[in-house]
């Protein structure tokens, strides 16, 4: 699209929002948040220092910037804008957004062009970078796995899926697991040789099953003409050019918010030594 048409195009809803408010704002995320008070975040229950239950109580990243984001909204209102969380899932969360139930899902959402144009919604900034590793037991090998001598499982329909299957043979991956715990924990209990997913992610479901990486296990990292398969993560929001306005106010306050980048040092500035060299590999020029 040209620039020209879109001005004109800008041009024509400015003018249609005045003759029509109560349609366009419908619309227009922003302006609908602030007219009920209420901002629906959507958040996974099964995702360590990003959105997870602690005693049965919502913890993690995505839930303190919900609220800073919604403190944030309420600078030059006369009522706070509350927050509501709705938990959603891998398989959920487009179809959350782009029905209008959630104004925004926060979770580790891998960024691309391809995903916003299949799903029909717009992803904010990056606010962390990871990468593609698989869980193995310290006695596999990576070229075990590249020859086929054994079974890596994966999360169907994932970035991972898309990546370990230009590495590893297909007839070798079994996407059957409907969640990271489950495939985790059919690792530990012996049925696969290894479990691919963000390399991040893979820790916290350690941490959730009281396990860790030491002496039994290990995690390796697929590459790609010698870069890892990096994700940065962003907060899926509504598509639409009539939503641009909203991925520019969130993009902003991630980017300038004091407390949006406390929270994001709080929770994913020190994770672990697995994470820094993840994150210098794919920022590496």
């Amino acid at each position: 699209m040209n620039l020209k048409l879109k001005i004109i195009i800008a041009s024509s809803l400015a003018l249609l929002a005045t003759i029509f408010p109560q349609k366009i704002s419908q619309a227009q995320t922003q302006e609908t948040i602030i007219r009920r008070e209420l901002l629906f975040v959507g958040v996974r229950g099964d995702s360590p220092w990003f959105g997870f239950r602690d005693d049965g109580e919502w913890t993690g990243y995505c839930i303190d910037i919900a609220y800073a984001l919604a403190e944030h909204l309420s600078a030059n209102q006369l009522e706070p804008i509350r927050v509501r969380l709705v938990t959603s899932t891998t398989q959920s969360r487009w179809d959350m957004v782009t029905s209008g139930r959630v104004d925004l899902e926060c979770g580790p959402n891998t960024i691309s062009a391809e995903r916003e144009e299949k799903y029909g919604v717009n992803f904010s900034t990056p606010f962390f970078i990871t990468a593609t590793q698989i869980l193995v037991n310290k006695e596999t090998q990576e070229e075990d796995l590249k020859e086929g001598k054994g079974v890596v499982g994966v999360v169907k329909n994932t970035t991972n899926e898309n990546d370990i299957k230009t590495t590893y043979p297909n007839e070798r991956i079994d996407n059957k697991y409907l969640s990271r715990e489950q495939g985790v924990k059919a690792l530990l209990d012996g049925e696969i040789n290894g479990f691919a997913s963000d390399g991040t992610l893979l820790l916290g479901s350690l941490f959730i099953l009281n396990s860790e990486l030491g002496d039994d296990y290990n995690l390796l990292t697929p590459q790609q003409n010698g870069r890892p398969f990096c994700a940065g993560y962003g907060f899926i929001l509504p598509g639409g050019e009539e939503n641009y306005s909203w991925k520019r106010y969130v993009n902003d306050f991630l980017a300038h918010n004091k407390k949006a980048q406390r929270v994001r040092q709080k929770w994913l500035g020190d994770l672990s030594e697995n994470s820094q060299r993840i994150y210098d590999a794919c920022t590496q020029e």
